[in-house]
């Protein structure tokens, strides 16, 4: 299927932090075959001209890497395999070789085809930690500043959504909502352990400590990659620990329910966030999937 994407974003202060350490990155690009989209929020860390530098890098760095992905493509390549080394390869009888190798050759496509988007969006985020590593070595008062980020990179109808740190994508889809990427902070492997309960989190005096991030020292860093396929109707929201903290799953579900534009949406959960306390920068990109 085809599909549209209409996106947008805002990034606010809060209301008791000084300066806005959070970045967001939104892009489009149409085509009578649907559109492609990238999308990125960055939480800085690392204080005034630090964390605000990291998070810039990262969704500048991770725009830049992935420019290509918006460049026509060229006809995707075909895998042939001989008789005997699909025979090989699938471990039938001689005789189901020619009615297996086409279904065969085409899911070995699609397989490929996920696999290089995948590691293309994984080469582009570790180049973005490699940027904030080089800022920090060159910049003595900055070193080790660091940045979380989530980023969802879709191609018709397949979402690649990446996470490290706090950062998170959500999808709603038939008026439920669903974290899509799962946080690399302790609190959240004290609910996986069951030692705390999921309403803790947003309470835990130890809530904002997370394990993995770019920068902040780490050479080598694991991305996490989640793959989805978008139906129309469906809606993506990517934001900062500073609007899922402040406002809670229920209300995040009913305000991307509303019938308004990804712009109003923005605006909304921005004040309500500050409307529950603004404690951190908060940022938020709001994407509606409708057939094209």
């Amino acid at each position: 299927m085809h599909l549209k994407f209409t996106a947008a974003d805002k990034t606010d202060v809060g209301k008791q932090r000084d300066q806005n350490e959070d970045s967001a990155y939104k892009r489009v690009e149409s085509s009578e075959e649907g559109d492609r989209g990238l999308f990125i929020v960055a939480d800085g860390m690392g204080g005034y001209k630090a964390g605000e530098v990291a998070s810039r890098l990262a969704v500048e760095t991770i725009g830049k890497a992935l420019d290509s992905f918006f460049k026509p493509l060229p006809e995707q390549p075909t895998i042939k395999l001989d008789s005997a080394s699909l025979d090989q390869t699938l471990k039938l009888p001689s005789n189901s070789v020619e009615q297996s190798a086409t279904q065969k050759t085409r899911k070995l496509t699609e397989t490929a085809v996920v696999n290089a988007v995948e590691e293309q969006l994984k080469a582009a985020i570790q180049q973005a930690n490699r940027a904030i590593l080089r800022y920090g070595e060159q910049q003595t008062a900055a070193r080790g500043l660091g940045s979380t980020v989530t980023v969802a990179l879709i191609q018709g109808d397949q979402a690649y959504i990446a996470n490290v740190g706090d950062s998170r994508t959500y999808l709603l889809r038939n008026q439920q909502l669903t974290p899509v990427t799962r946080d690399h902070s302790l609190v959240a492997r004290l609910v996986e352990s069951k030692q705390i309960e999921p309403e803790d989190v947003y309470t835990h005096p130890q809530r904002n400590l997370i394990y993995r991030s770019l920068g902040a020292g780490h050479k080598n860093i694991e991305v996490d990659i989640f793959h989805e396929t978008l139906h129309a109707g469906d809606a993506l929201l990517l934001c900062s620990d500073g609007l899922w903290e402040m406002v809670r799953q229920q209300d995040l579900l009913n305000m991307l329910s509303v019938q308004s534009s990804p712009q109003k949406i923005c605006d909304q959960l921005i004040d309500m966030a500050n409307a529950n306390g603004g404690e951190d920068n908060i940022t938020a990109v709001v994407v509606h999937v409708s057939a094209l």
